[in-house]
C-alpha cells in the first residue's frame, strides 16, 4: 500500500468514527474530523496534479451553503466592533468547507479501493448506528428524562440519529430481497422508531416514519405490499407501546401550547409558542431588511416589534440563538439570496436523489428538510459535520455498489 492509499483510508475510517462518535462524544468528533481533514489535504498535496472533476458539482453545492455563511459574517462584520471569531454562521460554513476538502479527496480515490472502501463504509456505518442506539438504550433504562445521546438537546440528537437510521435502513433494504432481510429491517425500523419517541421530539417522531415510506414508495417498490403491511404493523406495535409514555403527553402539549400562544399573544413562554413568536416577528424581520442584517440588528428589530406592538414577547428568549427554522435564520441575516442557497441545495441534491435512485441520500435530504423546518442543521455546531459526512458516504456507498461484501476483503 502505497501512501496516497494509506491517507485515504486513514481519512475514510476517521470520517466513519467522526459519525459514529458525534453520538457518544462531541469534543471527540471535533477532533476526529480535524484529523479527517488533516489527512485529507495531506492526500491531496501529495497527488496534487490529478484533478478529479467527476463530483465537483456535488462539493459544490456543500461549498456554496458554507461559503455563502462565511462571506456573510466578513461582509457584516470585518472592521466592526461586533466582530466575534466564534459566530455560528461563521464556524458552521468553515466546517462545511474543511467537509468539502475531504469529500474531494475520498471522491477522487474511491474506485481504486472499491471493495474495502465499500466494506468500510457498510461496516462503519452499521458499527455507528448500532453504538448509538446501545447509548440510546442506556439513556432510556437509566433515570434520564429524555434520550439526548452525547448532544445535551434532544432536538439535536432526534435529528441526526433519524438521519443516520435511515441510512443503515436503506442500505439492507438494497443488499437483498429475502425474508431474513426484510425482518432486519424491520428490527432496524423498530429499534430506531422507539429511540427517536424517547427523544420527545415531535416534529421527527412524525416526519420519520412518513419519510421511510416515501422513500420506500419511491425506491422500493419492487418489495411489494409485503413489505409494506410489515412496515405498518412495526410502526403500529411502536406507536402503542409509546403512546401513553411519550406520544400522547406530546399531542396534548402541542395542542395546549397552541392554545396559549393564540390567548396570550405569543407572550407566555412554551416550546411551540416561542417558535411561533420567532417566526411572526422573523418574517416581519426579513420584510423590513429583505438583503439581510447583523445579528445585532435582527435582535433590535425583534425588540421594536415587541415594543411596539406588544406581543410576541416570549420570541426575545431564544432570537439570539436562532429562529428554530434554517430558510427563515438564514434569510433574516444573509438575506434572501441566503436563503435561496439553502433551497436550491435542497432541490438540487432531493432530485439528484432521485435521478440515482439513492435511497440513502433521498432519506437524508428529506431528514435536512424536515429538521430544519422547526431547528437549524447547518448552524448547528454538533450536527453541520455529522450531516456533511453522511451525505459523502451516502454518494461513496450509492457509486460503489456491488455485490454485498459479508466477510472482509483481502
Amino acid at each position: 500500500m502505497d501512501f496516497r492509499s494509506a491517507f485515504y483510508f486513514l481519512a475514510l475510517a476517521t470520517m466513519l468514527l467522526t459519525i459514529m462518535v458525534t453520538f457518544i462524544d462531541v469534543k471527540g468528533a471535533k477532533v476526529l474530523f480535524y484529523w479527517t481533514f488533516y489527512f485529507s489535504l495531506a492526500g491531496i498535496l501529495s497527488d496534487w496534479r490529478a484533478c478529479d472533476k467527476s463530483r465537483l458539482w456535488f462539493i459544490g453545492l456543500l461549498a456554496a451553503v458554507g461559503l455563502s455563511k462565511v462571506l456573510w459574517f466578513y461582509w457584516e462584520y470585518l472592521g466592526d466592533s461586533d466582530y466575534n471569531p466564534f459566530n455560528d454562521y461563521l464556524n458552521s460554513g468553515k466546517r462545511l468547507l474543511l467537509a468539502c476538502v475531504v469529500g474531494y479527496w475520498l471522491f477522487s480515490q474511491m474506485k481504486k479501493h472499491q471493495l474495502k472502501s465499500f466494506w468500510l463504509l457498510r461496516s462503519g456505518l452499521i458499527l455507528a448506528f448500532a453504538a448509538a442506539t446501545l447509548f440510546g438504550f442506556y439513556q432510556y433504562f437509566s433515570d434520564m428524562h429524555r434520550v439526548v445521546f452525547a448532544l445535551d438537546r434532544a432536538t439535536i440528537s432526534a435529528y441526526g440519529y433519524a438521519m443516520l437510521s435511515t441510512m443503515v435502513l436503506f442500505l439492507l433494504a438494497s443488499e437483498k430481497h429475502t425474508l431474513a432481510n426484510i425482518l432486519l429491517c424491520l428490527l432496524v425500523f423498530c429499534l430506531s422508531y422507539f429511540i427517536l419517541v424517547q427523544t420527545g421530539t415531535r416534529n421527527m417522531m412524525a416526519a420519520w416514519p412518513l419519510i421511510i415510506l416515501v422513500v420506500g414508495a419511491l425506491q422500493f417498490r419492487h418489495f411489494g405490499w409485503k413489505s409494506l403491511l410489515g412496515v405498518l404493523a412495526a410502526l403500529a406495535v411502536v406507536i402503542g407501546l409509546s403512546y401513553k409514555p411519550m406520544i400522547e403527553p406530546k399531542l396534548n402539549a402541542t395542542i395546549n401550547e397552541y392554545n396559549t400562544y393564540v390567548s396570550s399573544d405569543g407572550n407566555k413562554f412554551g416550546s411551540l409558542t416561542s417558535r411561533l413568536s420567532m417566526w411572526k416577528v422573523g418574517a416581519f424581520c426579513l420584510n423590513q431588511e429583505p438583503l439581510g442584517m447583523k445579528s445585532e440588528e435582527r435582535t433590535a428589530c425583534f425588540q421594536h416589534y415587541v415594543k411596539t406592538r406588544h406581543q410576541d414577547k416570549i420570541s426575545l428568549m431564544y432570537e439570539k440563538v436562532h429562529l428554530h427554522n434554517e430558510l427563515l435564520d438564514s434569510a433574516t441575516l444573509q438575506g434572501i439570496q441566503g436563503a435561496l442557497v439553502i433551497l436550491l441545495f435542497y432541490i438540487a441534491l432531493v432530485v439528484y436523489a432521485c435521478r440515482t435512485r439513492n435511497a440513502m441520500l433521498l432519506a437524508v435530504m428529506l431528514g435536512v428538510i424536515v429538521s430544519g423546518l422547526t431547528d437549524v442543521v447547518f448552524i448547528s455546531r454538533e450536527l453541520t459535520v455529522c450531516v456533511a459526512l453522511m451525505l459523502l458516504v451516502c454518494e461513496m456507498l450509492n457509486t460503489l455498489k456491488i455485490t454485498p461484501v459479508r466477510t472482509q476483503p483481502d
